[in-house]
C-alpha cells in the first residue's frame, strides 16, 4: 500500500515533467538557436516544479513531503543554472528574454541568485511551511520575469 501511494504521485510528476519538457508541448521545436532552446527547457523544468508546489499549496493535490522535496531540488538545480544559461546572449525570434538581461547583467545575476536562495529556503516538510515560504520564492521569480521577460507569463500558478 505504501509503495502504491508513492508510485502514483511519482508517475504524475514524471508525466508532467515529460509533457513540459517535450518540444511539441512547449513550442520549443520551432526555436532554432540551441542556447535559447536550453534556456526555455530550463524554465519549463522550473515551471513544472512550481506547478507541483502550487497545486499542493492550493489543495488541488494532496501535500506529500517527498514530492515537495523533489520539486524543491528541481527548483534549486534549475535556478542554480540560470546565470550559466543566460551568460551568452543567444537570440531567437521566439525567445522571450529581453536584451536588458545582458545590458543589466549585474541586476539579472542578483535576481537569479536570489531565486536560488529562495528555493533553498522553501519549507517543504509541511503544508503550513510550504504555504508560508512559497509565496516569497514565487515573488523572486516574478520580479525577474517582470523586468527581463518580453511577454507576460502565459500561465498563473498561484
Amino acid at each position: 500500500m505504501n509503495q502504491r501511494m508513492f508510485l502514483l504521485p511519482a508517475l504524475v510528476v514524471l508525466a508532467v515533467t515529460l509533457a513540459l519538457g517535450t518540444p511539441g508541448f512547449t513550442g520549443q521545436d520551432q526555436i532554432t538557436d540551441k542556447g535559447v532552446k536550453k534556456r526555455v527547457a530550463l524554465m519549463f523544468t522550473a515551471q513544472g516544479a512550481v506547478t507541483t508546489l502550487t497545486d499542493m499549496m492550493a489543495g488541488r493535490v494532496a501535500f506529500q513531503a517527498g514530492m515537495a522535496r523533489a520539486a524543491q531540488r528541481t527548483l534549486i538545480r534549475s535556478s542554480s543554472k540560470t546565470v550559466r544559461h543566460f551568460r551568452k546572449p543567444h537570440f531567437d525570434p521566439l525567445s522571450n528574454a529581453r536584451p536588458e538581461v545582458w545590458t543589466h547583467w549585474t541586476d539579472f545575476k542578483a535576481r537569479a541568485d536570489a531565486s536560488e536562495q529562495a528555493a533553498k529556503q522553501l519549507n517543504v516538510y509541511s503544508l503550513n511551511g510550504l504555504r508560508r515560504t512559497l509565496p516569497s520564492m514565487l515573488q523572486t521569480c516574478l520580479s525577474c520575469h517582470d523586468r527581463y521577460r518580453a511577454k507576460p507569463n502565459e500561465f498563473v500558478t498561484h
